[in-house]
């Protein structure tokens, strides 16, 4: 058996959120809404998926590739927009009398397309008309349903009826998408939990509420939302002020920008959107420079970049005021141990007891000093002072520097102390520092700490002369294997 899927609506009824998004790729608990019909189709066992496609054709290729993602084999056929289906049924010349699923890829409904299909492969004869949630779910079974294909045409029929049809009653919720208000419902019940078998894209963290959630992509900062009255959905690489007042049900996509004083309630902001600092947000959709205020079922595109825009700023590099008390706090209780620290450093050289680097992070120059000492850990501690100041995190990647071209590709996570930084002065080759840091970025917070501590103390005896630096390296490599 086979699908044939359409996803070629034109979405007029959502513009101008149509000029950014077909339907079949509108996010939806920061998920594409095709997704999830793909999901249901393979849960059913149907393997072979042609899908039906055609404006921004191109971007839901580049999405879905082949579909194995999804345990699916795709095939692209390109349509008119809205081209009925009846007249691009017949263009694909299918032999209508084999079992064939028709349905449509643009809807959100709960999973139910397992049941559907084995409920008519008990009667094969006859025409099933699902229901879900009271309306028509769409979806069809081939050799049946041939002659009554225009009951998936968009807008989808509700109303029509059929004397020889058989009606099954499915389980679950069905949204049509065809609205603002639609729209904002089918995120924010995904982000409640509430919408039967589908859950928000991400790994799950508390809210206030015990029995709600956040769904965390990666690579995500936030305040501390087990404080807040809200749960939901917050995409990947999104970065939130951690005063940012959240309540009830919020949806915040991937790579989103969000500045200190905002106030959001029962809101939605879609992929790479900035908002601006102090503004209130209730009941509104937000793409890019897009706001949509759903009560009043209006429109309008902002001018003012400081409001909202597209979110092209970096992430704010700026650590936790409880993690700038603390290097303050070592950096005043190392101060008696300075005037030791350039004593050695001349004993160690006679270059001198103290190196300046100029350290570029997020395009600004920072003048960074260390002692000329091979104990790293002591070495970097002038450099505490750009943590005090926010400029540098305690812990993370390192920094490009005039002395190397090497620049980590996460600038928000430069730090003073990480797996390179207390491996230096060592010449070590650029590819090794990429695998030393990539493996450094895989681990969790804890294990990140558990690794510089084990790292830190292999580095006194290195100091002492007990261990070479290549047994640094040794060991980076040998975890990468």
């Amino acid at each position: 058996m086979q699908a044939i899927i359409f996803a070629n609506r034109h979405g007029n009824e959502l513009s101008p959120l149509d000029e950014q998004y077909c339907p079949a790729l509108l996010p939806v608990g920061n998920r594409a809404l095709i997704e999830y019909t793909l999901e249901d189709v393979a849960d059913a066992g149907i393997t072979q998926v042609k899908l039906v496609i055609s404006s921004h054709a191109e971007k839901i290729e580049a999405y879905l590739g082949d579909g194995s993602r999804w345990g699916v084999k795709i095939e692209y056929f390109l349509t008119k927009v809205q081209e009925s289906v009846t007249q691009v049924m017949s263009r694909m010349k299918l032999d209508l009398n084999e079992e064939t699923l028709v349905a449509r890829g643009d809807i959100l409904r709960s999973p139910c397309i397992n049941c559907f299909v084995n409920y008519c492969k008990n009667i094969k004869l006859r025409l099933v008309r699902p229901k879900l949630a009271d309306l028509n779910p769409g979806l069809l079974m081939l050799p049946a349903a041939q002659n009554h294909l225009h009951l998936l045409d968009w807008p989808l029929d509700n109303t029509t009826l059929c004397a020889e049809a058989i009606t099954e009653i499915l389980h679950g919720q069905c949204a049509m998408l065809d609205s603002f208000e639609s729209y904002l419902y089918a995120n924010l019940t995904i982000a409640d939990a509430s919408f039967y078998g589908l859950t928000a894209s991400g790994r799950p963290s508390a809210s206030i509420k015990p029995t709600k959630y956040f769904y965390l992509g990666a690579k995500t900062r936030t305040g501390l939302l087990s404080r807040l009255h809200a749960w939901g959905a917050i995409g990947e690489q999104t970065w939130i002020a951690p005063n940012v007042n959240m309540q009830n049900k919020i949806v915040i996509g991937n790579k989103c920008l969000i500045e200190k004083d905002c106030n959001l309630n029962d809101c939605l902001i879609l992929d790479n959107s900035f908002v601006g600092e102090g503004l209130n947000i209730d009941n509104c959709i937000i793409s890019q420079n897009v706001l949509i205020n759903v009560g009043l079922k209006s429109a309008i595109k902002i001018n003012d970049p400081r409001l909202i825009s597209t979110s092209h700023k970096q992430i704010p590099h700026t650590e936790s005021f409880l993690i700038r008390l603390i290097s303050l706090l070592l950096l005043c209780l190392s101060l008696p141990l300075w005037p030791i620290l350039f004593t050695w450093g001349v004993i160690h050289s006679w270059h001198g007891f103290i190196k300046m680097q100029l350290i570029s992070n997020q395009n600004k120059l920072l003048n960074s000093w260390r002692f000329n000492i091979p104990y790293q850990c002591l070495a970097l501690l002038p450099q505490l002072y750009h943590v005090c100041l926010g400029k540098l995190h305690l812990m993370g990647l390192s920094a490009k520097t005039e002395q190397s071209p090497y620049t980590a590709q996460e600038p928000s996570k430069h730090g003073v102390y990480g797996p390179v930084q207390l491996l230096a002065p060592y010449a070590i080759p650029e590819e090794e520092k990429i695998i030393i840091e990539q493996d450094f970025k895989t681990k969790n917070k804890r294990d990140q700490v558990r690794q510089l501590l084990k790292q830190n103390s292999r580095a006194v005896h290195s100091a002492l002369g007990t261990q070479s630096i290549q047994a640094h390296i040794d060991s980076h490599s040998s975890k990468r294997n």
